[in-house]
């Protein structure tokens, strides 16, 4: 009777875990991107290196779909038309950077967690002044529209962000916009997070929505 008991609170237990599992896998997919994207601009301002963090939403990683990558450009020749690894071509899978460059961190969304929702944090969804023209209504602002959608955010020695997506690889960023987001979620909690950069400062903030 005592080993029945134990054998049904233990299922009931992993149970209750495995139901825990994405929605604990969204929060540490969460953690772990704004700590990346912060660390580039620290490493951007220790090193007086442009710092690119590459997103690839559409990447098979082998455990789901999505890899971020952080990238040292000591060459300065990632976003420019003529540089060679160029961004605009870039294998997420090949990792290859130039003679002063080096990919200095990369993170892989588990199966559980996707770049979306496509709306972001929501169809109407906006920030209030001074953020309003950063738009969070899309799942990345800064993304390409078409193809594998990658997209880039460039953190320079002072720390400002710049933003790349369809004009990338000639060297040219988004203009007219205050900074980018990026949002995730896990399908099965229903569960959404926005990850929000400021141009100007290159401060980042997460946005919490659901499970």
């Amino acid at each position: 009777m005592v080993v029945t008991i134990v054998m049904v609170l233990g299922m009931l237990s992993w149970s209750n875990l495995w139901r825990l599992r994405p929605r604990a896998q969204l929060a540490d997919a969460s953690s772990e991107i704004v700590a990346l994207v912060h660390g580039a601009r620290q490493q951007a301002l220790a090193s007086g290196h442009d710092v690119v963090v590459m997103v690839f939403p559409a990447h098979a990683n082998g455990s789901g779909t999505g890899r971020v990558v952080l990238y040292e450009d000591g060459d300065q020749a990632l976003l420019t038309a003529g540089g060679s690894p160029n961004f605009g071509s870039y294998d997420p899978a090949a990792l290859s950077s130039a003679s002063q460059s080096a990919v200095i961190a990369t993170f892989d969304f588990p199966a559980t967690v996707s770049v979306g929702p496509a709306a972001g944090a929501g169809a109407s969804a906006s920030l209030p002044a001074p953020l309003a023209s950063i738009a969070i209504n899309t799942d990345c602002s800064f993304c390409r529209s078409t193809g594998d959608r990658r997209g880039a955010i460039r953190f320079d020695a002072r720390g400002r962000a710049w933003f790349y997506g369809d004009v990338t690889g000639t060297g040219q960023p988004l203009a007219g916009i205050q900074g980018g987001s990026f949002s995730i979620t896990s399908p099965e909690t229903g569960g959404q997070r926005t990850l929000i950069v400021t141009s100007g400062t290159g401060s980042v903030s997460l946005r919490q929505q659901g499970g």
